[in-house]
């Protein structure tokens, strides 16, 4: 059988094609939705958990979070990466996740994976971005048998309903039981006080100190939370644990600035620690 000419050329795009991963959509628990990527190649079950920011999606800002998905997948490791219900939309302004309903959609999560053919729980990690670091922590705390390795972005630390009160917006949630927040350049943000008061009684250093695994931390150094990564080294009880600070990096590592390597970096960075800790 002979083939025309661009049918010839068709099956040489083919077979030119760089391997990609197979993301599949799946619902991981009433409300809660998530991406689940595996390599295309060869896998030998380790699998990454991966929590986002607040009043963000899957994602992530810049989808930095997908691509990070993608470069695992890349290097032969899993990951799922999920939508927290009463947040997890870009688009959406009207917040109605607490801290509780977060741990609880992880641990939801975290039961996904461990039936997910191919999945060794052995080999599992999680990496939370900001808020999805607190949970990150919060869950690792709670579970501390349940990741081998932690990768925190731009993580909060210490006590928390203090810090994240200290604010007018915060205050008049506690007051009137809701308050509205116009952050210039992203969006309008609706809190309500059973947000602020999930956090009551809430030290993520106390969490740290009972999680044993692997532990990474990265920043920017033009983060707008507290630089405690050497404080958060010496919590830490494994005995595999590192920080980088990204020099010149915001909160989202400079997703937004067309041409910035700090991205790149923080990919780089995470891929590496997870390949060595995985």
């Amino acid at each position: 059988m002979r083939l025309r000419p661009l049918a010839v050329l068709f099956l040489l795009c083919l077979l030119s094609a760089p391997s990609r991963s197979a993301e599949q959509r799946v619902v991981v628990a009433p409300e809660v939705s998530g991406a689940w990527v595996t390599p295309d190649d060869a896998w030998d079950g380790r699998t990454v958990l991966m929590l986002h920011g607040f009043a963000d999606d899957m994602d992530g800002a810049g989808d930095l979070s997908k691509r990070m998905a993608e470069r695992l997948a890349k290097i032969g490791i899993a990951s799922l990466r999920i939508n927290f219900r009463g947040e997890g939309d870009r688009l959406r302004s009207n917040i109605e996740s607490t801290l509780q309903t977060r741990v609880a959609d992880t641990e939801a999560a975290y039961a996904f994976l461990q039936k997910q053919r191919g999945v060794n729980a052995g080999r599992s990690a999680v990496l939370g971005w900001s808020l999805g670091a607190s949970t990150a922590l919060v869950v690792g705390g709670q579970h501390p048998g349940w990741f081998r390795s932690m990768v925190l972005w731009s993580a909060p630390s210490g006590e928390q309903f203090g810090q994240m009160t200290a604010n007018p917006v915060a205050q008049k949630a506690l007051r009137e039981g809701v308050a509205t927040d116009v952050i210039p350049g992203w969006k309008s943000i609706t809190t309500k006080r059973e947000y602020y008061e999930s956090f009551r009684g809430v030290d993520l250093d106390q969490s740290l100190a009972k999680y044993p695994g692997a532990f990474l931390t990265i920043r920017g150094s033009r983060d707008f939370l507290p630089q405690r990564d050497a404080q958060l080294l010496r919590i830490a009880p494994g005995k595999r644990k590192e920080a980088a600070l990204i020099g010149d990096a915001d909160h989202v590592f400079n997703v937004f600035e067309p041409g910035n390597e700090a991205p790149l970096r923080v990919l780089d960075l995470t891929a590496d620690w997870l390949a060595r800790s995985l």
